[in-house]
């Protein structure tokens, strides 16, 4: 096993940054001299695109760590860069070792890739052997193999003798995991191994590779869009937007306090209800109503500042409407739901409704009998609250 560590790495695709600095970059970091300022000539062509912008991340020794990020975030440029398999500018580290100049096939990884990456020319044993084969290991083959049969479990041993072309996608991504354990990797990476998979097959596979995850011990990388792998499959997981990494922490840190408006908007099913706000005489307006902001955002914003609100759907409480009531009252608001959605599996209802504009999301227990289009009142407890700088999105 070992740790990883990205150092201040980034990565651009279509740039014409000549080889000659990237050489004199390199060598720069070897001799401890200055490395080469860059000029208007080295600046990027225009269309060029930033997939990883000085990204640091560090991995434990033996954790299962999660790149989560929407489409085009750079994640599986980031997880491709650690298996050596694209350049890069900065630092990538396997615990005390700088992996600038090890080739992929001596890094000591297993990898399991989204389309599975079998050799059609191979039956399922041979892509499993492949790897002692080209290492001059041939000895170790049948026992390996025989192993790890035996690991992957029931009814894998009748695939090995068959060609990829005739097995189903379960089935080749199960050869496809067989095989990146076969070879008793120290790093295992995972770049969006389900998603070519329907939605039953998924869920059985994700707890099979956590099971192999959990046996092993090995350091793993896992790359996912999906909320629920990531849930599954992390220790902790590194949220990634734009090429940046954004946060790092378990999901339920993560999801409790957000570092950034991106953040809470992305992480959960649904996601953080987030609110246009204007700071007014030591209170915010949202909703058409006034919200308490706590000493400790006070503190760090100036009277008629816009802020954002968030608010978690599942934190919202629901009170029936008293028309009688006169005044007006810090922390709630009257609507009217428009739709709502229900999932009996989790026993939970969504309800919909819009405010001056503004969406809104309200989750509740399935059982509770709340009506539609007509008056309720939302109280916002302000200890639920989260507030977040218009302009920076970042975390108040």
């Amino acid at each position: 096993m070992a740790s990883i560590h990205v150092v201040n790495v980034s990565k651009r695709f279509g740039e014409a940054l000549a080889p000659s600095l990237r050489e004199e970059q390199r060598q720069a970091r070897m001799t401890g001299r200055q490395p080469h300022e860059r000029t208007a000539e080295d600046a990027p062509p225009a269309g060029s695109v930033l997939a990883l912008d000085r990204v640091s991340l560090d991995v434990r020794d033996g954790e299962s760590m999660v790149i989560l990020g929407p489409s085009g975030c750079g994640k599986s440029t980031l997880l491709r860069v650690i298996a050596g398999l694209e350049s890069y500018d900065g630092e990538v580290f396997y615990g005390d070792q700088n992996m600038r100049d090890v080739p992929p096939k001596d890094r000591g990884i297993g990898i399991v890739f989204q389309n599975y990456a079998l050799y059609p020319q191979f039956e399922s044993k041979g892509n499993l052997a492949f790897f002692f084969k080209m290492h001059k290991r041939e000895a170790e083959i049948d026992e390996r193999v025989r192993q790890t049969a035996q690991i992957m479990g029931l009814g894998f041993e009748a695939l090995l003798g068959r060609m990829p072309s005739t097995l189903s996608g379960g089935q080749k991504q199960r050869v496809a995991i067989a095989r990146a354990i076969c070879r008793n990797p120290k790093l295992l990476l995972f770049d969006e191994p389900l998603s070519n998979l329907d939605a039953q097959l998924r869920s059985s596979t994700r707890i099979e590779i956590r099971r192999l995850i959990n046996r092993f011990a090995i350091t793993t990388l896992y790359v996912t869009h999906d909320q629920t792998e990531a849930t599954i499959m992390g220790d902790r997981l590194a949220i990634m937007d734009r090429g940046r990494v954004l946060q790092v922490g378990t999901y339920r840190d993560v999801y409790a306090r957000p570092a950034s408006a991106f953040v809470a908007g992305f992480l959960g099913i649904p996601p953080m209800n987030l609110l246009d706000g204007v700071v007014e005489g030591g209170q915010v307006i949202a909703l058409g109503t006034r919200l308490t902001l706590p000493p400790r955002v006070l503190s760090f914003v100036v009277r008629s500042q816009p802020i954002l609100v968030g608010i978690r759907p599942e934190d919202i409480l629901i009170e029936a409407d008293d028309a009688s009531a006169t005044g007006e009252r810090s922390n709630a608001v009257r609507l009217a739901f428009e739709f709502v959605e229900r999932l009996p599996s989790d026993r939970a209802q969504l309800l919909h409704a819009t405010v001056n504009g503004a969406r809104l999301i309200v989750r509740a227990p399935l059982e509770h009998d709340i009506p539609l289009h007509r008056p309720v009142r939302l109280v916002l407890p302000p200890d639920r609250l989260h507030f977040f700088h218009a302009q920076t999105g970042m975390r108040i």
